[in-house]
């Protein structure tokens, strides 16, 4: 019952998930984070099964944190979701790995330009600068549309993805209170609820 949508703007990328975790019928969690910090400047929120999920989030992050001890240096952006494409190109040819996971990668690069990647479970990947994933996709892809234009200020998106938050909230039948935002800048990764 996973949503996760993101919007990039002038020099920030916004991320927000749901915190919902529930089996069958039963809500079991509120306040679950689906969104793995990976490095000073990049986040990764990662929709699906609750195992598949936190298994995949980590071995990214472990991974990354692997080659920069190895190699001293830190991917990038690009570097980092291509990285993440090929581990999803693989789990689908072998029985381990994340069979239903979805993700959505955001950062921002050292020299402060953002992005944003969409990534499937098949091992798609796409630049994007405004989608979702999850039960999301149904209903705000419209919306991060209507409401985006290039250079947003970090006011304006906020704004956005309240009004995707409210749309959420209003729309979908399974009962999402509570919802974690990452907002990623050069400098910080600050964490908001709303």
């Amino acid at each position: 019952m996973d949503s996760i949508f993101a919007i990039q703007g002038k020099d920030y990328v916004i991320i927000a998930c749901d915190g919902s975790v529930g089996f069958s019928i039963l809500k079991i969690k509120d306040l679950e984070d689906k969104i793995t910090v990976l490095d000073d400047n990049k986040v990764l929120g990662v929709s699906g099964e609750g195992a598949d999920r936190n298994n995949f989030s980590e071995f990214i992050h472990k991974n990354l944190n692997l080659i920069k001890y190895r190699t001293g240096n830190a991917l990038g952006m690009n570097e980092t979701a291509n990285f993440i494409r090929y581990q999803y190109a693989q789990a689908i040819r072998s029985r381990s790995g994340p069979h239903n996971c979805n993700s959505i990668l955001g950062g921002v690069d050292k020299d402060g330009t953002p992005s944003l990647f969409w990534l499937d479970y098949l091992g798609a990947l796409q630049k994007i600068t405004r989608g979702a994933q999850g039960y999301a996709g149904y209903f705000l892809l419209g919306l991060l549309d209507n409401q985006y234009k290039k250079d947003l200020n970090l006011e304006e998106g906020i704004e956005i993805i309240k009004k995707c938050i409210h749309e959420m909230q209003t729309r979908f039948l399974i009962s999402q209170s509570k919802f974690i935002v990452k907002i990623v800048t050069k400098d910080e990764i600050k964490q908001i609820l709303l």
